[in-house]
């Protein structure tokens, strides 16, 4: 009654401060929520990624051109200069093999003088004309793969010389 007599009077009837409140409460609430969220999205953004990666490391692994879990550990071999099969040119080439890991490295390294002999022997067996075509330097980088590994007693290329490349192939 108290109220209706002072809206009779003119005099103004205090708003209530419950519900000022309440809206105040949940404008705050969603804030914090939404804060919240957005500081989880952020934050897992770099394990997302992370994922991401590998994932795609996983199905590069699975084709065989991914990086395992060291980094790809190469070995340089010094220049090779030797006569064609056809005698009528010579060719100039730097190799470069990409190995299993550290340790084909070094026993690579400890028969040196084996790979250096297989690899002239199997170069110099080559004409020009095959070594000039992108496929015949396909299947030569296959078959020193396939000599190192023979040479190197070890069966599969996973766990041998994995790749070979060609530094630089000069036929003249």
């Amino acid at each position: 009654m108290a109220k209706e007599e002072a809206a009779a009077a003119g005099e103004e009837v205090p708003k209530k401060k419950g519900k000022m409140l309440i809206i105040i409460l949940a404008v705050v609430g969603v804030l914090v929520i939404g804060g919240g969220v957005g500081a989880y999205l952020l934050l897992s953004k770099p394990a997302v990624e992370k994922n991401a990666k590998h994932a795609e490391e996983g199905a590069a692994a699975e084709e065989g051109h991914g990086d395992e879990e060291h980094p790809p550990v190469y070995l340089k071999l010094e220049a090779f200069t030797v006569n064609l099969a056809d005698q009528e040119s010579f060719l100039q080439t730097e190799i470069q093999l990409l190995v299993a890991d550290a340790t084909v490295s070094e026993k690579i390294t400890a028969r040196l003088p084996e790979v250096r002999d297989a690899l002239l022997r199997l170069l110099s067996s080559k004409t020009g004309a095959e070594l000039a075509e992108q496929d015949g330097k396909d299947k030569l980088a296959l078959e020193i793969q396939k000599q190192v590994n023979q040479v190197l007693g070890i069966k599969t290329k996973s766990k041998g010389v994995k790749k070979v490349l060609f530094g630089a192939f000069i036929i003249q």
